[in-house]
């Protein structure tokens, strides 16, 4: 399980502590890890006369989620910022598929601390843009009108909501379609939220 603390202070001049906490059981950050393999063989029982094949090696690597806010008018937002309540804050939460191969059947999981309040049906995902976009640009494209509308419902589509628990894929929400991330490709969901 990841954590991530976002620090807000409200208008009654206290500071709270709001915590997001995002699960995946398929991404998990990590780094590259190579795997060697060289070929070795002998000619009738001697080593020397088979000289050992040249070493192949290739790398694993795991994907990762990142978790972002921003205001409604595209400033992202950093851990600690103050806001006052009331403030719509727009979450975004992407991977950036950097191999050639698609990833299939991913699953996502956000539970929102109960400083924020789910705001029902803005949900949007998309998984159009290459591989290393921007964060601003990531935000430009998931929040844009052409990108696509899910629905809260727990049905077949990709993500569901309830209460304040954002489930994206078919791991935990069965009746969720399954998400699929295309090689060299960043997928990328919105949803919005207010300050209690």
């Amino acid at each position: 399980m990841k954590r991530k603390t976002f620090k807000v202070k409200l208008k009654t001049c206290f500071t709270v502590t709001a915590m997001a906490f995002i699960a995946a059981a398929l991404l998990i950050p990590g780094s590259a890890m190579a795997a060697p393999n060289q070929g070795t063989g002998d000619i009738g029982g001697i080593d020397a006369d088979l000289t050992n094949s040249n070493i192949f090696s290739l790398s694993s690597t795991t994907l990762a989620l990142t978790k972002m806010a921003f205001l409604a008018d595209g400033t992202q937002l950093t851990t600690g910022a103050t806001l006052p309540r009331g403030t719509e804050v727009r979450f975004v939460i992407y991977v950036d598929n950097t191999t050639l191969f698609p990833i299939t059947d991913v699953s996502i999981q956000d539970v929102l601390d109960p400083a924020f309040a789910y705001q029902t049906g803005s949900m949007k995902y998309n998984n159009t843009l290459a591989a290393g976009a921007s964060d601003a640009l990531i935000y430009t494209t998931v929040n844009a009108v052409a990108a696509t509308v899910a629905t809260d419902a727990i049905s077949d589509d990709v993500a569901s909501a309830v209460g304040v628990t954002i489930d994206v894929g078919n791991s935990v929400v069965g009746t969720n379609t399954q998400v699929d991330i295309a090689a060299n490709s960043v997928w990328a969901i919105l949803f919005r939220a207010l300050m209690q």
